[in-house]
Order: structure tokens, then sequence, then C-alpha cells
């Protein structure tokens, strides 16, 4: 089995050792089951595919790049 070495914040690695105690077991396997348990539930297809119910489904002002009186300064640096 090939080995992968994770570098985490020391608060992280208590928490992951604290659990390892508990359940009688190895970091190494609580990692593989997390990351299986999280790799199954990944969203399938594009983003648009996944957010297109929701395209139109919020109302408010139309294009804004056409009202150039809303955008006075927009794109300029605010440093002087």
């Amino acid at each position: 089995m090939p080995t992968v070495t994770v570098k985490m914040p020391q608060p992280l690695h208590a928490r992951l050792e604290a659990e390892a105690a508990r359940r009688h077991t190895t970091k190494s396997a609580i990692l593989r089951e997390a990351f299986a348990q999280r790799s199954v539930g990944a969203p399938a297809g594009s983003f648009h595919e996944r957010a297109k119910h929701l395209i139109g489904a919020a109302s408010g002002l139309g294009d804004l790049s056409a009202r150039s009186k809303t955008l006075t300064g927009y794109g300029r640096s605010r440093r002087p």
C-alpha cells in the first residue's frame, strides 16, 4: 500500500489522536475511512448542471454593466 504524508495543524492532530485512542484503531484507518466517505458523496456533473435549478430564482436589478451611473469608479484602485 502506498504511503502518504499529511501535514495538519496541532489541534486537528490532537483530535485525530484522541479519536484513534477512543476507537482503539490507527490514525491511518480513521483518515482512510473519512476520505472514503467524503469521496462517495462527491457531486457529479459540472457546477452549471448542479445549479441550473437556481438560474432565474432571484429577482433584482438587471444587467449592472449597462448602468454606468451606478458603477462610477468601479475597477479603479482605492490606493492613493
